[in-house]
């Protein structure tokens, strides 16, 4: 079990997860005299796949005692974002610890899901059904949440709500709560400018793309909440950036730049192929593809980041939908667009 201090006083916890390829999810424990902070808590799980215990803590325990700490010394957990491999344990820390659970108001979208799974899998089946998917793929595509619903014990409540802008004091440093849509709605980071350190959860990730989705009901144009939280990133420049996933590494600022032009690429691929010729999502994805075999949940994630390019384009004018006969979403280049491209 990883137990690394990252830097004097914050130690990154590397926790199992397993599901859909995902190894590990990084959770950092921001030491104090008076009482720990935890950053994002992992799933149910065991120590190296053994039982992870009557309430599923098991490995998220193990790991913090071997930095000298415990669920009891926890008196804050914060949430970078609703996502269950960050947030799964929630309710189990904050219920063991008797600490305080800090979440951004807009997780109220994902903690919804959580609380109604059938509903979450429903909206999900029509909006991919709206863009083309069909028969076995369509059901694999949808029904990824169910996977992930056994390694969340409970569902976790916040008991301080967020907006960006609050400060608090842990592991000899003041941080500060800023609000980074566009992964997920809610999703924040933790700021510390007199060291340049920021907690990034899923917003900066080094060795992958972090994935943007459209997800009916959620925000309207989340890749352009996405690249406006980059930008406010890359303006911070961290010198060390601790991610949800994988090692820290340096230069955050850098990183952010090459993501935001890597998501502006894809844009204009995806404007030019409807421009070229009125398309479907299934078809788009053919496009941009080609022949790749996808699981369901990577062919969920890649249509639904398809539909948050499109959504982007949609927004400011550039690209329009129409139903066909069938009711599949059609695109195709706006006559008049309201921006320029």
């Amino acid at each position: 079990m990883a137990g690394v201090e990252v830097v004097e006083g914050v130690f990154r916890l590397a926790l199992p997860l397993g599901i859909h390829g995902v190894p590990t999810v990084s959770a950092y424990l921001l030491r104090a005299e008076d009482g720990d902070t935890l950053v994002d808590c992992g799933i149910a799980a065991g120590v190296d796949g053994g039982n992870p215990g009557p309430d599923g803590t098991a490995a998220v325990s193990a790991a913090l005692a071997a930095v000298g700490s415990t669920l009891e010394r926890v008196e804050r957990l914060v949430v970078t974002h609703a996502h269950i491999d960050h947030f799964g344990l929630a309710g189990e820390v904050v219920r063991r610890s008797g600490g305080e659970l800090w979440m951004h108001r807009r997780t109220d979208l994902d903690l919804e899901k959580y609380a109604d799974p059938d509903e979450a899998v429903d909206r999900r089946t029509l909006m991919l059904a709206d863009h083309g998917l069909f028969g076995p793929e369509l059901t694999e595509s949808s029904e990824g949440l169910r996977d992930w619903m056994p390694v969340m014990p409970s569902v976790g409540r916040p008991s301080r709500l967020l907006d960006g802008g609050e400060q608090f004091t842990a592991a000899g440093r003041t941080w500060e709560v800023v609000h980074t849509p566009g992964h997920s709605p809610g999703h924040v980071c933790l700021w510390n400018a007199d060291e340049r350190l920021l907690c990034s959860g899923d917003h900066l990730l080094q060795v992958v793309s972090p994935p943007v989705t459209f997800e009916r009901g959620f925000e309207p144009d989340p890749m352009g909440s996405y690249l406006d939280s980059l930008e406010r990133v890359r303006d911070l420049a961290p010198e060390l950036v601790l991610p949800g996933h994988g090692p820290p590494f340096h230069d955050g600022a850098g990183r952010a730049e090459t993501i935001a032009r890597g998501k502006r690429r894809r844009l204009t691929q995806v404007r030019e192929f409807v421009e070229g010729r009125a398309s479907t999502v299934a078809e788009l994805t053919a496009d941009l593809f080609g022949s790749a075999s996808f699981t369901g949940a990577q062919r969920h994630f890649v249509i639904a980041e398809i539909l948050a390019y499109l959504a982007y384009h949609e927004t400011r004018g550039i690209l329009r939908r129409t139903r066909r006969p069938d009711g599949v979403f059609l695109w195709s280049a706006n006559e008049r667009p309201e921006v320029a491209p």
